[in-house]
């Protein structure tokens, strides 16, 4: 009985073992035998660490990798964060479960494991996480992937709700952009969704995780033995459930049902049986976006029906989607504070419908007269008229006159610690391997082709220099290569700037 429940918990079991094969001395880094330095593993973990539930391979080495904390854990293996001691930056390091290894399935696991790490390292673009080298340590298989230093949109989404249409279509293009680059690869994700898109600091995101990635190959071996749907219910193509031939269009499926998610905090199918809800994706309508938001947004309800359609064909390919999504959000007017403010990590609430019951139509504060009973102030009275409530205000005069005396004095400049921080943390690395110091992340690619909705060649623009969308907050020059991206309704022309400026439009930055 006492075996059986260790063994319930995932990756309990293998945790042990697998820190048994690790050293715990970093000058062992490159020595690929770790028997010699199980001597000195043994007093490297004091008892204390027990209190704090660490995982027993905190702080170990393998190979040329520190380990330092469980980022998360799945159906394969765990996701740990670690630093590569000889570049001195941070990785994350997804290990296969030893056990997964072994007779025929095994040998099916290590080679979707190894198919996962081939794709995304075939791939070097800013909107895929990149991945730096496939290895194995004592049998333990493990990819060393860039270290993401953000939030997926799940972890994101419930934890601020809903994100606004500002917020979500340049995190949603960003993705369309990157499964682009791999679809012109000839490989198909298959598991898009919102745990699968990283948001980085800046705002950008990241397809991750192509563990069930299709290459676009007749010996492809995931199609010789995956007789079974793959992928996440919520988010998957009716063709994927059908157990049909999959192309690209079931990457845009998913990303539709994702998009879905981020607007409104829930996916568009949501049943309590999976099999209602496969047959959802099979044969319902997609879901209106009307219908579960607040705000007009009548282009983005259309590209979601698009985009989640039955039909393979029927749906755009993910440079179309890029484009729509670019042209939303420059068509949009935002006056929503952002997700993260300058000054930290707290999560703006103004946008989530916080602090808008109290406003009148005017935008003042209501103002709501506070009338005190008679009987209340001769309750004061009465207390006045004791000891203890004469000194009370006493008291309360006294705090009061002190905090107007401080307030009037003059501030001194707050002083300058001068200490070094290098001296202060000698061990700490110099960089975290996120990004080189001093580079900017490129900008998202702007359309080159005129996309089917824009402007161009429907508008008439003699005398026009400059434009902007109606709804728009900037105006561009007419030769922008952004410009192509606005829309022909929402197109407005201007001779020049001072008339665009009078229109309460701003230069684009």
């Amino acid at each position: 009985m006492d075996d059986q429940k260790p063994q319930s918990k995932p990756g309990l079991g293998d945790e042990k073992a697998f820190a048994e094969t690790l050293s715990s001395d970093p000058a062992a880094a490159d020595n690929k035998e770790s028997a010699p330095e199980k001597k000195d593993a043994a007093p490297a973990t004091p008892p204390a660490k027990t209190d704090t539930k660490q995982p027993p391979w905190v702080g170990r080495i393998m190979g040329h990798f520190k380990l330092m904390r469980l980022i998360g854990e799945g159906s394969m293996g765990l996701v740990i964060q670690a630093e590569d001691i000889n570049l001195k930056r941070l990785v994350a390091l997804k290990v296969l479960r030893k056990q997964l290894t072994e007779g025929e399935k095994g040998k099916r696991a290590v080679d979707q494991f190894l198919r996962e790490a081939r794709a995304a390292a075939a791939i070097d673009h800013p909107n895929i996480v990149r991945v730096y080298e496939i290895n194995q340590h004592a049998g333990w298989w493990f990819i060393a992937m860039e270290m993401v230093s953000g939030n997926s949109l799940q972890e994101i989404v419930k934890a601020a709700g809903p994100l606004p249409v500002s917020r979500a279509c340049p995190i949603i293009a960003d993705a369309a952009t990157g499964l682009g680059v791999a679809h012109e690869l000839g490989m198909v994700h298959r598991d898009i969704k919102p745990g699968n898109i990283m948001v980085t600091r800046n705002g950008h995101g990241k397809v991750s995780d192509f563990g069930l990635v299709r290459v676009d190959d007749p010996n492809d071996p995931v199609d010789s033995y995956a007789r079974q749907s793959i992928g996440t219910p919520y988010y998957m193509a009716p063709e994927t459930i059908r157990r049909e031939s999959i192309g690209p269009a079931v990457d845009i499926y998913s990303l539709g049902a994702t998009l879905y998610f981020v607007l409104t905090g829930r996916p568009p199918y949501m049943t309590e049986k999976v099999e209602d809800l496969l047959k959802m994706h099979l044969y319902s309508d997609p879901p209106n976006l009307q219908w579960d938001i607040s705000y007009e947004a009548p282009n983005l309800t259309t590209l979601i029906r698009r985009m989640m359609a039955k039909k393979p064909d029927a749906r755009p390919t993910a440079a179309e989607v890029t484009a729509i999504l670019h042209a939303e959000s420059i068509a949009v007017v935002s006056e929503m504070p952002p997700l993260i403010t300058p000054g930290g990590s707290s999560v703006g609430t103004e946008w989530q419908g916080i602090g808008q019951k109290t406003r009148t139509s005017s935008g003042s504060a209501l103002q709501i007269p506070e009338v005190v009973p008679p009987k209340k102030w001769n309750w004061i009275r009465s207390k006045l008229n004791t000891r203890w409530g004469i000194l009370s205000l006493i008291a309360i005069l006294i705090i009061v006159c002190g905090l107007a005396f401080w307030s009037l004095l003059p501030k001194k400049a707050p002083r300058q610690d001068r200490r070094v921080v290098s001296r202060l943390f000698p061990d700490a690395p110099e960089t975290y391997g996120i990004r080189n110091p001093g580079t900017v992340p490129a900008p998202f690619p702007v359309a080159t082709e005129v996309p089917p909705f824009s402007w161009k060649g429907k508008v008439d623009v003699t005398g026009v220099r400059f434009i902007a969308a109606r709804t728009g907050r900037y105006f561009y020059p007419i030769d922008d290569k952004r410009a192509i991206l606005i829309r022909a309704d929402q197109f407005v022309g201007y001779p020049n700037e001072e008339q665009a400026r009078k229109d309460d439009k701003q230069p684009a930055p």
